[in-house]
């Protein structure tokens, strides 16, 4: 028989899903804006205790974190895939425009748009999440418009990266708009006309 017998641990059993706790804040984040949601509005619709939230995130900021780099492996990851596709350059750009303007997990805007426009307002550890996916958007469509110049499919002299830049800008704008409740179909549709490989 051990003379140092397990001590019970002190406090109430870890019982908090973070799962839930995420989806709860993004769901409020998304709809209501990242600045607009309190932490303990976030434990009240997730049904947890706030220490319990501060165990598993740290603090507020470690949640917002948390939840952005959920919210861009599941909705911004369906952009990237057209992006990565071995589709034409002229097909994708339809395809963003498409998921942009009528997507229904658009219905309230884009979360990271939100989160970036908002960004000297929050923690650092989200700001850092921000700027991973600012990053991580821009190489892509880069990759998009040189690849598209290699094959002969976009023969514009703008350089990819200014190109990248402008369609990420654009597809923040119009996400904006569905945000407001307007349709940036027309808009982004313009928008991203001049980007477009010529017809032949």
């Amino acid at each position: 028989m051990s003379s140092n017998p397990e001590k019970p641990s002190r406090g109430r059993p870890k019982t908090l899903k973070k799962a839930a706790v995420i989806d709860a804040a993004m769901q409020a984040y998304w709809q209501e804006g990242p600045t607009n949601v309190s932490l303990n509005e976030v434990c009240a619709r997730a049904g947890v205790s706030k220490p319990s939230v501060y165990r598993e995130f740290g603090n507020d900021d470690g949640l917002a974190a948390a939840v952005l780099e959920v919210y861009a492996e599941t909705v911004l990851g369906q952009m990237l895939g057209i992006v990565q596709s071995d589709e034409d350059l002229g097909t994708k750009l339809s395809k963003i425009v498409s998921l942009a303007a009528a997507d229904p997990l658009h219905d309230h805007g884009c979360l990271f748009v939100k989160m970036r426009a908002a960004r000297d307002q929050l923690g650092p550890k989200t700001q850092a999440v921000i700027g991973q996916i600012d990053g991580m958007a821009l190489v892509a469509f880069t990759k998009l418009f040189a690849q598209a110049r290699t094959e002969g499919g976009w023969t514009s002299s703008l350089p990819a990266d200014l190109a990248a830049a402008y369609t990420h800008a654009q597809i923040g704008l119009a996400l904006d708009y569905r945000a407001r409740g307007e349709d940036p179909r027309a808009i982004l549709d313009l928008a991203l006309s001049v980007l477009q490989p010529a017809k032949v």
